[in-house]
């Protein structure tokens, strides 16, 4: 198959929407299809090469409302050439934004099927706080755009089984599908987890949060739960991986709180160097106050590596953890009991241990080349619908 994956978010940004792009493709070229990623240029854009791969680069200007963020034309004739030149059998956009406009143009004008996968519910008001509109009339509007978008598609998914039942009740057209992200189980190298366990705590306990530092990752909360922690397991760690429009808050908050020496901050970590760095290998718990997420990419590489997650109930990482079984989950605003679940876990060794053999059973549900199968059959039916006889020979 000819795949092309519309993408506003990209290398070298790193974010959830980006691994899972890159993930899906790489997974996908291996089994021989060809993948055109399109997406935004970036000053400094970051090198990136894999077989059967083409990245096709769009111009573009910032958008200053969220850090990162690029706009691109809506409409690009030079583009439309290239992928009717190819014979390009889907499309499949991941984001509502200027390149999924593109998308759904072009599907039309190529009349070849159209994906929409809905990872970011910009409707969520703590998404909506960063352009300071974080009200219900805005929200309303914000359904809408998303509607605008993923109802002009031949088939909807979501990576949450959570997900799929609010965009129903939101209004979206079926067919609506559940796809995990999926993750590859054998990505991670942990060989220099004694020094880096070393590096940061080598006899205490530590907490991981991987995440943007933004309002939508809920992480100030988190910081009010760990001065609890502290109280009771003083000698913990809370490391912090990541960066984002709220790090100069964050700076503030520990401060304010007092646990500047047990908060360690490591910025941003490229996505490739984060599997190899050791760091979900050497932490004793994931932590994630996230009321937003469609599924939870961090969250599912913490677990792929084991690591019990204790979370907030609430989105799609109700589907990944299992209250009272691989982890817990904890209603939004009882900190304290947050705090409770995480001093639970890591002074009980025989419930750890309970929750890690559950954590690394279920985690196998999400293995990369199961999700990568799902995708093909997809595909597949959708672009044998649209054309029954004359792709035969491209879905080989």
């Amino acid at each position: 198959m000819k795949i092309a994956i519309f993408t506003d978010t990209f290398l070298p940004q790193v974010n959830g929407v980006v691994t899972a792009t890159i993930s899906l493709a790489k997974n996908l070229a291996d089994r021989g299809h060809k993948i055109y990623i399109i997406c935004p240029k970036f000053n400094g854009t970051s090198y990136f090469k894999h077989k059967n791969i083409q990245i096709i680069r769009m111009g573009s200007i910032p958008a200053y409302f969220y850090e990162d963020f690029r706009f691109t034309a809506p409409v690009s004739f030079k583009l439309f050439n290239f992928l009717k030149k190819e014979k390009i059998d889907i499309i499949h956009f991941q984001t509502q934004m200027p390149l999924g406009i593109q998308a759904i143009i072009l599907s039309k004008l190529l009349k070849i099927p159209l994906i929409g996968t809905f990872h970011t519910n910009i409707a969520d008001p703590d998404y909506l706080k960063h352009i300071k509109l974080n009200n219900k009339y805005v929200q309303n509007i914000s359904w809408i755009y998303n509607r605008f978008y993923y109802n002009r598609c031949d088939l909807i998914t979501c990576p949450s089984e959570v997900t799929r039942e609010e965009l129903l009740k939101s209004g979206f057209k079926e067919p609506i599908k559940a796809i995990s992200n999926g993750i590859n189980l054998n990505i991670f190298n942990n060989s220099n987890w004694k020094q880096v366990k070393k590096k940061y705590n080598k006899k205490g306990k530590i907490l991981l949060f991987v995440g943007r530092i933004a309002h939508e990752k809920n992480i100030f909360y988190l910081l009010d739960c760990f001065k609890l922690i502290l109280k009771k397991v003083p000698n913990t760690k809370l490391l912090v991986v990541g960066d984002g429009p709220q790090m100069t808050q964050l700076k503030q908050k520990i401060k304010d709180l007092k646990v500047s020496n047990n908060i360690i901050l490591t910025g941003r970590i490229a996505h490739e160097k984060l599997i190899k760095s050791s760091i979900f290998k050497i932490s004793d718990l994931f932590v994630t106050a996230s009321t937003t997420e469609t599924q939870g990419i961090s969250t599912l590489e913490a677990q792929a590596n084991g690591l019990v997650c204790v979370g907030i109930n609430k989105g799609g990482i109700k589907n990944l953890i299992k209250d009272n079984y691989n982890g817990f989950l904890v209603e939004r605003n009882n900190k304290k009991k947050f705090a409770d679940r995480i001093i639970q876990i890591l002074t009980d060794k025989n419930l750890y241990k309970k929750m890690r053999i559950n954590t690394l059973k279920e985690i196998k549900k999400h293995d990369i080349s199961k999700i990568t199968g799902i995708w093909e059959k997809e595909y597949t039916k959708l672009i044998k619908k649209y054309n029954p006889i004359n792709k035969q020979s491209n879905l080989l």
